[in-house]
């Protein structure tokens, strides 16, 4: 991305959620066997595509992240397709409010954010074997807020890296047991680091890296402790001045992700503690950049593979983002 530009534009979400997907932690153990446990984390991996070490302008800024995901196979243990007739859908709305300070701290700019989310979403999961035996439900409303207490960046002539902590509260309805739940019913703490890399002097083609690494509290009211995950988003990209000035730009590239398990879960049984899961993805992401308060908007659009012990489908997100 041209210097001008990603200085300009604010910066992706940090740490979206995959909260209605909590809704089919349980259900699988119930209708799977040999049952699934924690079937994905709460970062909703593809968030930060480009542009992943680098910080906006100091000052105040906003973004808007619709990121959605439909699968319609559930995969088990060694990547099989479980004989199961499964559908979910998901639409998480994240609005992000962002602080670059001026101010230095070991040569690092502060950052601080908050992210209110809302989610929409329905699930359906029955076993053809079993009559009867049929799991479904839908939800709408305010999901897990995510929040951004501490975060240096830091600018360098060929790259741009930053790292921090953040923590997701369960915010939004929840009820011990309910299918229906809009939050997790445990906080997750994330550490992130991101960094974006330039291949040439005019900054013009980028290599972006943002891993998140989110460890989780016990279930509220079950007992349950999911066990801790990784995620790594990752692109490959190159701008394109659309104007003389270069105020204008459109950044088009290849992109992926990656999520797994990296820990047991504790309290679903000796079966189901041992199981992780795992899925990688690949697509593409555009992002059209403006000189008008760093407006930006993007999209990226991902399918997945290689899924073990979760379900397999794509994702999309459509990103805005200025300063205020």
């Amino acid at each position: 991305m041209l210097c001008a530009q990603s200085m300009q534009r604010p910066p992706k979400n940090r740490a979206a959620r995959f909260s209605f997907a909590c809704i089919a932690l349980f259900v699988p153990a119930v209708l799977v066997t040999p049952a699934l446990g924690q079937v994905r984390g709460m970062y909703s991996p593809g968030s930060t595509l480009t542009g992943a070490g680098t910080l906006a302008t100091s000052g105040f800024s906003y973004s808007n992240q619709l990121w959605s995901g439909a699968a319609g196979e559930l995969k088990g243990p060694n990547g099989e397709v479980l004989p199961l007739q499964t559908f979910v859908t998901i639409y998480i709305d994240n609005n992000t409010i962002t602080y670059v300070s001026k101010f230095k701290f070991v040569h690092a700019r502060l950052e601080f954010s908050v992210d209110i989310a809302f989610a929409s979403g329905r699930f359906s999961l029955r076993d053809p074997f079993v009559p009867g035996l049929t799991e479904a439900a839908s939800a709408v409303g305010l999901t897990n807020t995510t929040f951004v207490p501490f975060g240096l960046g830091w600018q360098w002539k060929h790259a741009d890296f930053q790292t921090s902590y953040a923590v997701s509260a369960p915010t939004g309805r929840y009820t011990p047991g309910a299918s229906n739940n809009l939050n997790s019913g445990y906080w997750t703490n994330f550490l992130q680091t991101g960094a974006t890399i330039y291949l040439n002097k005019s900054r013009s083609t980028q290599i972006s890296l943002f891993n998140v690494y989110a460890w989780n509290t016990t279930q509220q009211g079950t007992g349950i402790h999911p066990g801790q995950n990784d995620s790594l988003d990752y692109s490959l990209s190159r701008t394109f001045p659309l104007s003389k000035s270069g105020n204008w730009s459109l950044l088009a590239g290849a992109a992926g992700y990656g999520q797994w398990q990296t820990t047991d879960n504790s309290g679903l049984g000796p079966i189901r503690d041992s199981l992780k899961y795992r899925v990688t993805a690949s697509g593409f992401t555009l992002e059209l950049n403006t000189p008008y308060k760093g407006f930006s908007l993007g999209t990226g659009l991902l399918w997945e593979y290689g899924a073990r012990n979760t379900f397999q489908g794509r994702t999309m997100t459509i990103t805005a983002g200025f300063q205020l």
